[in-house]
């Protein structure tokens, strides 16, 4: 039985959708039985060889988790038209532990959700997409925790809000997009003297600039913002700007959380 090229990349792991997998087909790395693959080729996985960089397709399913903790002032993409540094570029880098990811590791992997220009910390790669659709999806309700400093001394009726759900109300042009917040977790960890808060937040839900947002709509903008754990998985001491590898209890350990 013959495949599209593309759906036979997404189920093989090399991309987490048939778009990515278009773009891979356009790049002109991927060879059919030696030739340069052009979208709309077909393929039977049993008869032809699909091969990438000299690879065949078959040697390429390993499955890769990374952790990075992303500086703010680092967009989660692959490439931009105004120039702005990118978090997939640091995979070019040796991990904290002197690893280090062939080019075409980098190429398959995928950023697992995002996290905005201005926000640091734990943002995970993959070419897993069932560990990737798991972490992502809304269905699973995986919690992310944040480490915010707010403007302001954050008061309790602020936090009662939060914790209880709001309603978020966004001005895109002419249109109005409003939609209610599910029960965050909230925790103050300190008011400064200086007229700020840090709170640790804990949502279940992800949608864009979400915690930003919320603490908006309460009267407590974000100075700061660094995400330290995803599910089970913690950002723990990675340094700044550095990656590493996900341990195999750690992948265990999520498989058998989430």
């Amino acid at each position: 039985m013959k495949l599209r090229l593309q759906i036979y990349l997404a189920r093989a792991g090399l991309a987490p959708s048939r778009r990515k997998a278009e773009e891979i087909i356009k790049s002109g790395n991927i060879l059919i039985n030696g030739k340069v693959a052009k979208l709309g080729d077909k393929i039977d996985p049993d008869k032809d060889t699909v091969s990438m960089e000299g690879k065949s397709i078959e040697s390429l399913k390993k499955k890769i988790y990374i952790m990075l903790n992303k500086p703010a002032g680092y967009l989660v993409s692959k490439s931009d038209t105004r120039g702005r540094k990118l978090a997939h570029e640091l995979l070019k880098e040796s991990s904290v532990n002197g690893e280090k990811l062939s080019e075409l590791e980098q190429q398959v992997v995928f950023n697992v959700g995002r996290l905005d220009l201005d926000t640091e910390g734990l943002l995970l790669f993959t070419n897993d997409g069932e560990f990737a659709l798991r972490l992502a999806h809304p269905r699973y309700h995986v919690r992310k925790t944040y480490i915010a400093k707010v403007k302001g001394r954050i008061s309790n009726r602020a936090v009662d809000k939060l914790q209880h759900g709001l309603m978020i109300r966004i001005r895109d042009g002419h249109l109005v997009i409003q939609y209610t917040t599910l029960p965050a977790e909230i925790r103050i960890l300190g008011r400064g003297l200086e007229d700020f808060s840090v709170i640790v937040v804990r949502i279940k839900e992800g949608r864009k600039r979400q915690v930003r947002r919320m603490l908006d709509a309460v009267g407590y903008p974000v100075l700061t913002l660094k995400r330290v754990q995803v599910g089970p998985l913690e950002l723990g001491d990675l340094p700044l700007g550095k990656w590493r590898f996900l341990t195999n209890p750690e992948i265990a350990n999520f498989s058998a959380k989430i």
